[in-house]
């Protein structure tokens, strides 16, 4: 499909259609992580603007590979402009598909294309609130380094929920070489001849 940006063992990424804004439309924080999305108008708008794709943002969905069934999404964005590389998110909807491998092939495999495709970017990022055990090993397994911790700085809530920072690097993508979902079996350049 021309909408697909990268595949894995089981699914692949795309951009967001229209049609999938119904689906998305339930969780706020599904196609931003800047900004709640949930209303299906305001959703409906952004992406006619620009399908949730920009210099510094973006998001993708994450479907199963064999049958293109929307299992969720990801999203990266830029955090500040002292962080050179981008902030990732994600979220596989139904509960029933958890647990089984999707968001971590996403996780990394988004990872990869990003460190592909946008060379200048040297990091990327992500906020795990500390309760949260299974999205922090899920981190460790996609080959991100926990970094240190951030009080008060979770979603939600009063008083919002420590969060644990793990980052992984462009010299962590290239030292781990060939990743299992990396694009397709593509070897690398050298990171000073990466075109885009």
């Amino acid at each position: 499909m021309t909408d697909t940006i990268c595949e894995g063992r089981r699914i692949r990424l795309r951009k967001l259609s229209h049609e999938d804004l119904a689906q998305v439309s339930r969780f706020a924080f599904t196609a931003s992580i800047v900004e709640p999305l949930d209303d299906p108008a305001a959703l409906a708008t952004a992406h006619a603007v620009a399908g949730f794709w920009t210099a510094d943002a973006g998001a993708v969905a994450i479907v199963a590979r064999e049958s293109g069934r929307l299992l969720g999404t990801s999203q990266f964005y830029r955090p500040g402009p002292c962080v050179h590389g981008y902030e990732l998110g994600y979220i596989i909807h139904d509960p029933a598909n958890w647990g089984q491998g999707y968001a971590a092939e996403a996780v990394r495999l988004f990872s990869d294309y990003l460190f592909e495709v946008r060379p200048a970017a040297q990091r990327h990022q992500l906020m795990i609130e500390t309760w949260n055990t299974r999205s922090w090993r899920l981190a460790e397994r996609c080959g991100f380094v926990r970094e240190g911790l951030m009080r008060t700085s979770g979603l939600g809530g009063e008083t919002p929920a420590d969060s644990f920072i793990y980052g992984r690097t462009r010299n962590d993508w290239w030292q781990e070489g060939e990743s299992p979902v990396s694009l397709g079996g593509l070897a690398r350049q050298p990171a000073e001849t990466v075109r885009t």
